[in-house]
């Protein structure tokens, strides 16, 4: 799945990541395992990476001409 957010900057580009994450990760209905999240702001980018580094996701990070791609990997059962 694919979160689009090359036209947000921080802090709105952080809230809206946040929300889209626990919506997508800890839905009753369908966990879904991976999500990318698209990017063009460098301290969005860093933002956002260090929150989810924090709750303890894996992050991948690729850039590309213009924009930043995190691809976040759910958390492991506990």
């Amino acid at each position: 799945m694919l979160l689009d957010l090359s036209q947000q900057r921080c802090p709105m580009a952080l809230l809206m990541a946040k929300r889209h994450i626990v919506n997508l990760f800890h839905s009753k209905t369908e966990i879904h395992q991976q999500l990318m999240i698209k990017i063009v702001d460098s301290s969005s980018k860093r933002d956002i990476e260090n929150y989810l580094l924090a709750q303890g996701y894996k992050v991948s990070c690729h850039s590309a001409s213009g924009y930043f791609t995190l691809t976040v990997f759910n958390k492991e059962p506990s």
